[in-house]
């Protein structure tokens, strides 16, 4: 099947046809990874990743400092 890269706004777009989404079980929504192999457009689906996959990735090098000021509101510090 053929697709159109179209504008959507500043970005480009496919439309996935019905065909392929049902071939695939593909849906809104879903996560798909996306990336250039040889030329070609890569796309394969990606499952959500879990609150313990995401706590594991964290490294001191990505962990951001705490960030604690003065209340702004009605805050009990």
């Amino acid at each position: 099947m053929r697709a159109t890269i179209s504008r959507w706004g500043n970005s480009l777009a496919i439309r996935l046809p019905k065909g392929v989404l049902e071939a695939t079980r593909l849906a809104e929504g879903d996560l798909v990874d996306v990336r250039p192999e040889g030329g070609n457009l890569i796309v394969t689906r990606t499952h959500r990743r879990s609150l313990d996959d995401l706590v594991a990735g964290i490294t001191p090098e990505n962990r951001h400092a705490e960030i604690l000021d003065t209340a702004v509101g009605n805050e009990a510090w």
